[in-house]
C-alpha cells in the first residue's frame, strides 16, 4: 500500500558519507538492487511511477538508483543523491569517470566515453570504484529526473 505521496523526498545524514536523499516511488516493473530508474512513458512521465532507465534516457530522466529491491507495482524509496552501488551494463564503470545510462542495457550504467550515444551532460553520477560489465560499483549520484 502507498504510505506517502509519490515524489516525497527524505534527506538522511550518514556517519561519514554525507547526506543521502531518497525519493518515494512506485515500481512499474520489478526494480532490482543497483538498477538505474527513470520516469515511465505517457502519463507516468508526470509522476514517480518509475521503470528501469531505457537506453535513451538522459540525465533529466534519471530519478535515482534502487538500493533495496522493489517488486512490480509496489512502493518504496530509491536513492536520488548520495553514495550507493550502481550496476554496470554491457560497458564498464571506471573510477573517476562520469557515469551515464548504458547505451545498450536498460536499467544499468556505464562510463562516459567520447563518441557515446549520449553526452557527458547526460551524466548522473561519478564513479569512486571500477566495475566490470554486470558488476556493481560504488558511485556518487545526483539525479534530477
Amino acid at each position: 500500500d502507498q504510505q506517502a505521496p509519490l515524489g516525497f523526498e527524505l534527506v538522511v545524514p550518514t556517519a561519514d558519507s554525507g547526506e543521502q536523499t531518497w525519493i518515494y516511488v512506485q515500481a512499474n516493473g520489478a526494480l532490482t538492487t543497483g538498477m538505474v530508474c527513470s520516469r515511465g512513458a505517457g502519463a507516468a512521465a508526470l509522476t514517480y511511477d518509475v521503470i528501469p532507465a531505457p537506453v535513451t534516457t538522459g540525465v533529466n530522466g534519471v530519478v535515482g538508483v534502487c538500493v533495496t529491491a522493489i517488486p512490480n507495482n509496489s512502493y518504496g524509496f530509491i536513492m536520488r543523491k548520495g553514495i550507493c552501488a550502481v550496476i554496470a551494463g554491457t560497458g564498464t564503470i571506471d573510477v573517476n569517470e562520469v557515469i551515464i545510462v548504458d547505451s545498450t542495457d536498460a536499467g544499468t550504467a556505464m562510463r562516459f566515453t567520447a563518441g557515446a550515444a549520449t553526452s557527458v551532460e547526460s551524466g548522473f553520477g561519478w564513479a569512486s570504484a571500477n566495475a566490470a560489465a554486470t558488476a556493481p560499483a560504488q558511485c556518487y549520484i545526483n539525479c534530477v529526473g
